[in-house]
This record gives structure tokens, sequence and C-alpha cells, in this order.
């Protein structure tokens, strides 16, 4: 990749991404001066719609694990010995190239791990990208937030700030689920808008495209 592609600033959109990545599955490495952003999942059909997003910024989608390596990987770590294949899937990256202005985001790790900053604007964009990543749902909406468990007065926060209803409660393993109400998880729904590739199925039948 081009260095001159580094030099190519950032759209709003594009920051609004890496923020709801690094909500997410997303975090930020280096390799030399610039850091770049990375994302490892099974979502493939995801991964090249952010690519492109990105442009000259992004640096394409690649298989890093099939199925069977990925329950070759669990069976050698013994968490599950009879782990099959057929109950994995492939694994995808996707990462920028090394780009000064996602040093912006390094705040995010310096108290050696990855904390949620408090000035966090969850527009519909970052709010869609951290749901896709982490959320979930039955007929409400639940996210994960298992490394912000510890601060769930800044998760209630963050929605309030940004006119949105604030979790109802807390649950799941260590209370690190995010828990909305039924009316509440419809509001969300229409403010994010269309679901993204490969994560239709965490929007009810009727906000997805038709």
């Amino acid at each position: 990749m081009s260095s001159d592609c580094s030099h190519v600033s950032l759209s709003k959109n594009q920051r609004e991404i890496i923020t709801g990545l690094l909500m997410g599955d997303g975090n930020i490495s280096r390799n030399g001066v610039n850091p770049y952003l990375r994302c490892k999942m099974i979502s493939e059909n995801y991964l090249h719609y952010i690519d492109n997003e990105f442009g000259v910024l992004g640096r394409g989608v690649s298989q890093i694990l099939t199925a069977s390596e990925s329950a070759e990987q669990v069976r050698e770590s013994g968490f599950y010995t009879d782990a099959d294949a057929a109950d994995y899937s492939d694994v995808y990256k996707w990462c920028t190239v090394s780009h000064p202005e996602i040093q912006d985001f390094a705040d995010w790790y310096s108290s050696g791990e990855k904390v949620f900053p408090k000035s966090l604007n969850l527009t519909p964009t970052v709010l869609k990208h951290w749901y896709c990543c982490d959320g979930h749902y039955t007929n409400n909406i639940q996210i994960a937030m298992s490394k912000e468990s510890n601060n769930k007065d800044k998760i209630d926060e963050l929605f309030e700030n940004s006119g949105l209803p604030k979790p109802s409660n807390y649950n799941g393993r260590k209370n690190c689920d995010a828990v909305f109400t039924v009316d509440d998880s419809h509001e969300l729904w229409q403010y994010m808008g269309e679901p993204l590739p490969d994560f239709e199925y965490k929007w009810p039948e009727e906000y997805r495209e038709s």
C-alpha cells in the first residue's frame, strides 16, 4: 500500500466507524510510527463493506483461519476437546493502513487496556457498528460490554448524553449486558437505520431492507 494513503484524512463517517468498531471487535495496533485499526471476525461480508467505506485507507479482507483450523485450536486449548469444524466458521481479518489520525484514538488505551472515553457521541453509525459487533436481541436489544462492566454509570451517561434511552438494567454473566426495554429497543433500531451486511438477523424483519 502506498505511503501516500496515510495523507488522506479520515472522513467523519470513517471516524464514526472506527469508534463503533473499537467499542466492539476492533482494536488498535502499531507497526512502525503510525497505528492502524484491525478487526477479526467470521462476518466476511461486513468486513468487505467496511473496507469499501475506507477506500484507499483499507487493506482488504483476508481469511486467517478455516473452520477446521478454528475447531483444532479449541481442541488444542483443552476448552472443548470434541470441537467439530461443523460447529465453527472461517475467520477473516480486515485492517486499515497505518495512519497518523488513528493516533487520536490512542487514549482509549491510556490505562493499559481499552476503555470507552466519557465524551463519546453515540451517532447512528457509531451505535450501529457497536451493536453489530456486540449486540443481540430476542424481542429487545442487549449489548455486551464486558470491559465496561464496572462502569455502568458511564454507559448510562453515553446514551443519555446522545439523546437516547439508557439501558433499563444490566444482566448476563457478571452483569455485563446492557438491556433495553422493548419500546426503547424499537427506538434504537429506528435510530440506527437499516442493518449492515451479515448482521440482518440482529434487526427485526420490519427494520430490514425490503
